[in-house]
């Protein structure tokens, strides 16, 4: 793991243990609907999602862009984070309404 740290550095290995454990809830959505009645294709998703723009944010900072590079770099980590935003929104409607949105 030392040196995966060392040659990638925090962030980008975060994020790419993050994609990993998403697309492993993914994939495991089957057995766990089946054997337990959870339903977790949208929460893999998320998090698959959520590492590919940690990534990304990786990306800009290692690389130190510049440019136009950095505003389309940039402008696909807000739209990655954007099914994170709508499940905060939902979760605070949720909290102060007690329902769930669109009921």
């Amino acid at each position: 793991m030392k040196r995966l740290v060392a040659r990638f550095g925090r962030l980008m290995t975060t994020a790419f243990a993050l994609m990993a454990i998403g697309l492993l809830v993914f994939l495991l959505t089957i057995p766990l609907y089946a054997g337990f009645g959870i339903d977790a294709d949208i929460i893999g998703l998320v998090i698959f999602t959520v590492g590919l723009a940690i990534c990304v944010i990786g990306t800009i900072r290692r690389r130190s862009l510049h440019g136009w590079k950095l505003v389309a770099m940039a402008v696909l980590a807000a739209a990655l984070f954007l099914p994170v935003v709508s499940l905060m929104v939902s979760l605070i409607y949720y909290a102060i309404a007690g329902k769930g949105l669109g009921n």
